[in-house]
């Protein structure tokens, strides 16, 4: 089976739940995955009221991601991973 790669450096859009009625809708730069408590999150660059900052988004939490089509790379289960990470 194909992956889709997520890479850093890369835009995307991540649309997750929050404490409000409303989804959380965060557009950033992806830097990388790190773990919040026990949980793993991506993390995003984010430019907030003219100021870079980083924000965490549990993997739980996450309703979707969408992203340019043009920015679409398939890789096969048994390529090496490399530096990124990939979502099954």
């Amino acid at each position: 089976m194909d992956m889709i790669e997520i890479k850093k450096g890369e835009k995307y859009t991540v649309v997750s739940s929050s404490g409000d009625d409303k989804p959380m809708v965060t557009e950033g730069e992806y830097v990388g995955y790190a773990i919040l408590g026990e949980e793993g999150s991506l993390v995003l660059k984010i430019d907030l009221e003219g100021k870079k900052k980083l924000r965490l988004i549990p993997v739980s939490a996450i309703s979707y991601i969408e992203f340019e089509e043009e920015n679409i790379v398939s890789k096969n289960k048994d390529d090496e991973k490399g530096k990124t990470t990939y979502f099954n």
